[in-house]
């Protein structure tokens, strides 16, 4: 009888750990999960790092952020939070500078920074606008 008791304390102590350990699993999914959702959006201190890499280099600004590169009006009313990029605005993507992105924090997964007619903007890989920071001209 002992070693059956035994037996079943061993079953259950496994048990416990398969599921403490596949809990800490799922919890770690879903605070990975929320990581992502939470920078699929600019916040005060992203918008003020790009700002701040765009006044120290305003003198030598890449393709993409230049003033002749600027959105004609009917381009910037197409850009918007939550829209689809369209085939005209796809053409003006430009990467971002490497020392701009490593001011910003990692995108979530399927998602890019991407630089379009003066303005950075965070997209998925169905073109999807999902947040953008706008430069003042001539700052």
């Amino acid at each position: 009888m002992a070693a059956r008791e035994w037996i079943a304390s061993c079953a259950t102590a496994v048990l416990a750990l398969a599921v403490f350990f596949a809990g800490g699993e799922a919890f770690a999914q879903e605070h990975e999960h929320d990581k992502d959702r939470e920078h699929r959006r600019f916040d005060d201190h992203d918008r003020q790092a790009a700002h701040g890499w765009y006044t120290e280099h305003h003198d030598r600004l890449p393709e993409g952020l230049r003033d002749r590169d600027r959105l004609s009006p009917e381009f910037e009313s197409r850009l918007r939070e939550g829209e689809v990029l369209n085939p005209d605005l796809r053409h003006r993507i430009h990467p971002i500078p490497h020392d701009l992105l490593e001011r910003l924090p990692p995108c979530p997964r399927h998602y890019r920074y991407v630089i379009i007619g003066g303005h950075i903007c965070l997209i998925d890989s169905g073109y999807r606008v999902f947040d953008i920071i706008h430069f003042e001209l001539n700052l």
